[in-house]
């Protein structure tokens, strides 16, 4: 296990410009690469302008993607892409003059069905006093009928001369209005300028409720069987026009002329260059060759003056501790990745703030049953472990402390011994910061100033530490101070003296704010004994209550007392604990001035990799070749 991140290799391929779609998105699926140009500006473009077909397919993609079958994406074609391109607009040009008519039908039965609806709801609720329905529907010229759906309990600002029938619905307000013509129009601009919504009166409404209720219950049977059978058109004629195709084809379309900007070309061939996290360049060419991709991969030396983007190789067990060290930055090639010790630091300090051996195999099993659906939970697993380990050592289970002997102590009946433990493991992770701070300076090549003046502070911080333990070691706090101070002011190369005594006086004040940050950093590690007290003290009330409701009463509140303890105290603890990495630990060494390494993803916006030389469900391969 190295603490120094990786750095991604720089690699370069060649292949043919027939194959440049099916092998850019080879190297996407495989995860393990990051596209850039070799030179400050390319040759040519790898495909040529397309900005105007690919506004087009936008445009069209807007306002039919709802009527479209879902589709992956094509990179197996075997033509020019303005060949691709022509292909599928052509065939887009004919699905849509033909799926235009079927459409419009499908979007009014939409909103005829809709406002039967509104319709219905009103009917069943504005009682059995309602006017004659047929005469609201068909009133003549001179006197006018209005029914009008407002959201919630709103309704217009100003009625004007006419007669209104308010009808309440759960989540709707209708107004049925007669009256004049003139009158009416007053209402209806208020309808316009409102979210209401004018509900149409069929012609056809018979003069009673009930039968008109039944009218509007088949008429929307009549346009539900309608609205089947052009779906099944519609669907017949995506098929018709290898529609699936022709969508696939555009989106690799789409998204390779975003990519295309990062190749360089010929005649003939493209080079494409950039990142891989494959150091050898085995796995790239693995994917190529099982695809059939004919190419050639070599990993060189990466141009001049770039930023290596940074590759983070941890354990899978790891990974999910990787986020907390992102909230920094990414470890710049200098820097430790400290994620690995993270997945030690961070449970043990979870486990001692929340020790019960119940409690925590809640948390683990709850962090397997949502760490596919939710990975980063995955790091419940072994929190939960270490909450069950120091719930052995503190003789808890499920908030009770007679069930089982403790193998340590009670936190309650301990609560100095807890304190001081929690300083001693504090004391412990802020020391390895410091180590990290020193290996950092021998990894910039800046041992020699790290010896010269903080090496010092390290002793100081010794001597803090083991005061304590041993009166006589608290000298080596003022050694280090002196050792800090005369090396940092030494380190200014200053000739005259009144500069190396203005030097001495800045590196004092320096070693004095640092000093002071790592005795506060360290009494802040005091809140890990605390919250193992707060937990204790909070189990031990829930246990009270508990045994005082007595009988069922007993199971209920012990129930309840631990889901609110593992849901309330679970989040704050966890809280606590990434603030004491973040702000005790990561600052002793952890800048984040690296550049994470972002790998292409797939067309088709799926950002995970799949296994080299598997197809990943999304990619619909088809290998008839276009007209």
């Amino acid at each position: 296990m190295s603490l120094r991140p990786a750095t991604a290799s720089w690699f370069e391929m060649v292949t043919r410009r027939k194959d440049v779609s099916r092998a850019v998105a080879c190297l996407a699926r495989t995860g393990a690469v990051e596209l850039e140009t070799g030179e400050e500006v390319p040759s040519r473009y790898a495909i040529a302008d397309l900005g105007r077909e690919l506004k087009s397919w936008r445009d069209l993609r807007r306002r039919y993607a709802v009527y479209w079958p879902k589709a992956g994406v094509v990179d197996d074609l075997d033509a020019e892409i303005p060949q691709q391109l022509a292909w599928a607009v052509g065939q887009l040009d004919l699905w849509q003059k033909q799926a235009d008519p079927i459409i419009e039908r499908l979007e009014r039965i939409d909103v005829e069905v809709k406002e039967l609806s509104l319709l219905a709801d009103a009917l069943h609720r504005g009682g059995a006093e309602l006017p004659p329905l047929d005469l609201l529907a068909n009133p003549g010229t001179r006197i006018v009928s209005r029914l009008v759906a407002y959201p919630g309990s709103d309704g217009p600002k100003e009625l004007p001369a006419v007669l209104v029938r308010r009808i309440e619905a759960p989540a709707t307000t209708f107004f049925l209005a007669i009256g004049r013509a003139a009158d009416i129009r007053d209402l209806d601009a208020q309808t316009a300028a409102s979210k209401a919504t004018n509900v149409p009166l069929p012609a056809w409404l018979p003069a009673g409720r009930d039968q008109a209720i039944d009218e509007i219950a088949l008429r929307r049977t009549e346009l539900g069987q309608e609205r089947g059978r052009l779906e099944v058109s519609l669907s017949e004629l995506a098929d018709a026009h290898d529609l699936l195709r022709v969508l696939g084809t555009m989106r690799q379309v789409e998204w390779l002329s975003v990519q295309s900007e990062k190749l360089r070309t010929s005649d003939r061939l493209v080079w494409v260059t950039g990142w891989t996290s494959d150091r050898q360049g085995e796995t790239l060419r693995r994917a190529l060759r099982d695809d059939g991709v004919r190419a050639l991969v070599r990993i060189a030396d990466a141009p001049r003056d770039r930023d290596i983007p940074i590759v983070m190789r941890n354990a899978p067990w790891v990974r999910g501790f990787e986020a907390l060290v992102r909230m920094l930055g990414t470890p710049a090639q200098s820097e430790a990745d400290p994620s690995s010790l993270l997945a030690v630091i961070a449970p043990l300090l979870f486990g001692f703030m929340f020790g019960d051996i119940g409690q925590g195999l809640v948390l683990v099993a709850a962090g397997v049953a949502m760490q596919s659906r939710v990975p980063y939970l995955r790091i419940l697993i072994p929190g939960g472990l270490m909450a069950a380990v120091f719930g052995a050592l503190f003789g808890s289970v499920f908030a009770r402390e007679d069930v089982i002997p403790a193998l340590w102590l009670h936190p309650i009946a301990h609560p100095v011994e807890i304190l001081v433990a929690a300083l001693a493991m504090g004391s412990a992770i802020l020391t390895l910061g410091l180590l990290l701070d020193a290996a950092q300076s021998h990894w910039r090549g800046e041992a020699a100033r790290w010896w010269a003046s903080r090496a010092g502070l390290t002793l100081a911080y010794a001597g803090f530490v083991g005061s304590p333990l041993r009166f006589e070691a608290a000298w080596l706090i003022p050694l280090g101070g002196l050792w800090f101070v005369i090396g940092a002011a030494l380190q200014g190369r200053t000739r005259r003296f009144g500069e190396f005594l203005g030097a001495l006086f800045g590196a004092l004040a320096q070693y004095i704010e640092q000093a002071l940050q790592l005795a506060i950093n360290t009494v802040s590690f005091a809140r890990v004994g605390a919250f193992a007290l707060a937990h204790a003290g909070l189990s031990a009330a829930v246990v009270g209550v508990a045994e005082a409701a007595g009988g069922i009463g007993y199971w209920i509140v012990l129930v309840i007392g631990n889901v609110m303890i593992i849901a309330l105290e679970g989040l704050v603890v966890a809280i606590q604990t990434t603030r004491l990495v973040l702000f005790e630990f990561f600052i002793r060494f952890l800048k984040g001035g690296g550049r994470a390494f972002q790998p292409l993803a797939p067309p088709g916006g799926n950002h995970t990799a799949a296994p080299h030389g598997a197809q990943p469900a999304h990619v619909r391969h088809n290998t008839r070749s276009f007209p």
